[in-house]
């Protein structure tokens, strides 16, 4: 065997175990759990991670998440609180014994028939500390009945009673928080944005938590701008040779906008853009005139948990070699760990893309890409991220002319750096600088192994 034939066989092995290992761990029910409370539980989980007070440090009786190996358990065993087993139709009778004109018979909080009159609070409930006066009730079922309705998906109540118990204490962050999650899940993204500001102003002095920040730049967000400059060593794409180019050095912009409220509603995005591509000229860094292709489309994220994303546009040609024809295009990424963090110094990340695209749909022109990779970041500074990476691509185009492919691997680094932030809001900028060398493991697309080295921008 070969040298090359080893260090290809090493390079494949790297990248299927690779992603081997982060199909199981994806499919572990410690990932599964890690989900479902985060996904069920923000406001908890945040708390959780950066500040060892507990959620409700003014109450006698504070409502606390069970241990992680009772996500599989009903919701019920999450909000009941650890001092007293009555039901939930005891929080809404002593309630309603507060704010009798905030709710009636007719228009009961939470879904249920009384049958009987409950014991009130007092009969059920231990008597507290001495050192910890017992807090005003409705504060507490206020905030109970919150959970509970958090739980059950009924977001539009929750806030309701979250914001009962914050008319009783404005200050408390935790509450405050729980409804700022509330009002994004109902698509109330003013609201949310409030609450959200409002809770990183209560993180004072300590630096509000990185999280928070970014939910407010993604809620606040209306304009993109992303270029790229990716040069690749074509010396193998001698002139005489014939065929597809799959390789060629390129280089684009875009800028997109995503208008308010239909823009971002709990995940979903809606944007228009624009864009401009043009290719270089062989072994030049000179652009080729005749390559210039603009572009104008919608584009639209349906999915709340999943990248799925499908656009629409009108390719309008602008060089000799451009294209005038409609585009419709899909794509799927999963992805963890490519977000910054604070909150440690080094961290594991991997991404997969897939891509489709069909041109001209009543003669269609097919392109498909799939790409994987996966990294070991390590935070060198303030805003300064060196990842190191193995990465693994597919290409594969089909036209009236002739159906072209080629796979490649290989290893690569990455240090990107991230600017343009605010107390209010996390980087909304970055400058990414790559370095790769690229093994042609199969496909006829002219061209052949070598470096490729890439600068990208966001703002």
């Amino acid at each position: 065997m070969t040298t090359r034939a080893k260090f290809l066989f090493l390079i494949d092995f790297c990248v299927t175990v690779l992603i081997a290992l982060t199909f199981l761990f994806l499919h572990s029910s410690y990932a599964r759990e890690e989900y479902a409370y985060f996904t069920g539980y923000p406001a908890w989980e945040m708390t959780a991670r950066h500040t060892p007070q507990p959620l409700f440090p003014h109450m006698a009786a504070p409502i606390t998440p069970p241990p992680r190996q009772q996500m599989r358990t009903p919701a019920r065993s999450r909000t009941d609180p650890p001092h007293t087993a009555s039901p939930a139709m005891l929080y809404v009778a002593a309630l309603r014994e507060d704010y009798a004109e905030t709710f009636t018979a007719s228009t009961p909080p939470v879904k249920g028939k009384v049958t009987r009159t409950p014991p009130t609070m007092a009969e059920t409930a231990p008597a507290p500390p001495p050192d910890h006066p017992s807090p005003p009730r409705s504060k507490r079922t206020a905030a109970q009945l919150g959970y509970l309705a958090y739980a059950r998906e009924d977001y539009d109540q929750a806030m309701t009673y979250f914001k009962l118990a914050i008319r009783d204490a404005p200050d408390n962050r935790h509450l405050i928080l729980q409804s700022a999650y509330a009002a994004k899940k109902l698509g109330r993204n003013p609201e949310a944005i409030h609450g959200f500001r409002r809770a990183i102003e209560l993180s004072s002095p300590q630096p509000a938590p990185f999280p928070l920040r970014r939910e407010v730049e993604q809620l606040q967000n209306r304009f993109d701008v992303e270029g790229y400059w990716i040069y690749r060593d074509e010396s193998n794409a001698r002139p005489q040779n014939i065929g597809a180019d799959l390789t060629q050095s390129l280089t684009g912009i875009e800028v997109s906008y995503q208008p308010p409220g239909i823009g971002y509603r709990n995940g979903r995005r809606f944007q228009v853009y624009g864009r401009l591509l043009a290719g270089m000229v062989q072994d030049s860094l000179r652009l080729n005139d005749k390559s210039y292709q603009a572009g104008l489309g919608l584009r639209y994220k349906p999915l709340a948990r999943h990248n799925l994303v499908l656009s629409a546009e009108r390719l309008i040609k602008v060089g000799d070699f451009a294209r005038h024809d409609w585009m419709l295009r899909v794509g799927y990424s999963r992805d963890h760990g490519t977000d910054y963090r604070e909150d440690i110094s080094r961290w594991l990340s991997y991404s997969l893309y897939f891509d489709a695209a069909l041109i001209r749909p009543a003669d269609p022109d097919m392109f498909l890409t799939a790409q994987a990779d996966g990294g070991y970041n390590m935070r060198l500074g303030p805003g300064l991220v060196l990842r190191p990476r193995l990465l693994a691509l597919a290409t594969w185009q089909k036209d009236r002319y002739r159906t072209a492919s080629l796979i490649e691997a290989g290893p690569g680094a990455s240090l990107r750096f991230y600017f343009n932030d605010t107390p209010y809001q996390a980087y909304r900028s970055y400058v990414t600088l790559t370095a790769e060398y690229r093994i042609k493991i199969a496909g006829n697309s002219i061209g052949g192994s070598g470096p490729v080295i890439g600068i990208g921008a966001h703002f």
